[in-house]
């Protein structure tokens, strides 16, 4: 579903305010493409303070990703419900794991048939560079008094977890899989075993999931819009999405590469001094780096749907 081109923003008409969250979900801030936990609150909080704005409507296109920051946004879908503005999330292709972790909370959930949802399940990461020591010539010791010691000092990250350690992450993991249960039996009226039934990390169809409970509706984008407006009692009514403000700073740079000028004085791209296998290398690097940047979680748990990579 393609989002409408036009935007109005004629200030004497009330609103159905649409925030869009495409992309992996990560802890803090993110530019568009990505739905960073902290952006994503601000625009829904922006939608909650605009006295104009009268629903909201939530467009999901996401496999999830930080456990952390998918609550950070449900929460704020909380506070929109409790300021008597209905929410509707709305799903795109995909719409599982983080990305139905942060739909659960709404009024009512849209899917279309083809939706790829549910995929209730989380993991834990935990990045270490034990093998990588040896290679660089490095090494690091201590000494303590528990077998727990150096959790805190971050000398797992350089020796590896230990068994005891990795115990402590195993209970953090089963502890997020019943609140990620038992958020969804809190927000769609079942109970947490018949929750847990259709989640365990199983994807489901829209069609299937609106079977299950799990989605309310089969519907279009705009069928959604059109649900929202309806719960806000609104008759007539504009759509305002709602979009990352940009810096100062952002928008002059914005302005100067929009310039034709500028853009003929920067050299081609194709161009490059580099040799083919280098070039290949470093590109390689960066979507490594890239990969890890969206494994930021603040406790390393995560609610992905890995089978919807294909997907996305």
């Amino acid at each position: 579903q393609v989002l409408p081109p036009v935007q109005y923003d004629n200030p004497l008409t009330e609103k159905v305010a649409v925030v869009v969250a495409r992309g992996t979900i990560i802890d803090g801030s993110a530019k568009a493409g990505t739905i960073g936990g902290d952006t994503t609150a601000a625009l829904l909080r922006r939608a909650r303070f605009d006295e104009k704005v009268k629903a909201v409507v939530l467009r999901i296109d996401s496999g999830g990703g930080s456990a952390f920051a998918s609550e950070v946004i449900g929460q704020e879908i909380k506070l929109l419900k409790a300021a008597g503005k209905p929410v509707i999330a709305s799903m795109g292709a995909v719409a599982a794991s983080g990305g139905y972790w942060i739909a659960a909370p709404a009024n009512e959930i849209w899917a279309s048939p083809t939706t790829i949802t549910g995929s209730i399940g989380i993991f834990g990461l935990f990045h270490t560079l034990e093998n990588a020591m040896p290679v660089l010539g490095l090494n690091i010791d201590g000494v303590g008094t528990s077998e727990l010691a150096g959790l805190s000092s971050g000398l797992p990250l350089f020796k590896g977890l230990t068994p005891e350690m990795s115990g402590i992450f195993q209970l953090m993991i089963n502890k997020g899989y019943d609140d990620f249960i038992g958020m969804v039996s809190e927000n769609r009226g079942m109970s947490k075993e018949a929750v847990d039934k259709v989640a365990q990390g199983r994807v489901w169809t829209g069609t299937k999931a609106l079977e299950f409970g799990l989605v309310d509706k089969l519907g279009t984008f705009d069928d959604a819009i059109a649900a929202a407006a309806e719960k806000a009692g609104l008759q007539q009514y504009d759509i305002k999405v709602m979009e990352q403000e940009l810096t100062p700073t952002e928008q002059l740079l914005r302005d100067m590469f929009a310039s034709s000028t500028v853009q003929a004085l920067l050299p081609d791209a194709k161009e490059s001094a580099f040799s083919p296998l280098l070039k290949n290398i470093v590109t390689q690097i960066n979507q490594d780096f890239k990969v890890l940047e969206q494994f930021n979680d603040p406790k390393g748990i995560y609610s992905v749907c890995m089978s919807c990579t294909a997907v996305n």
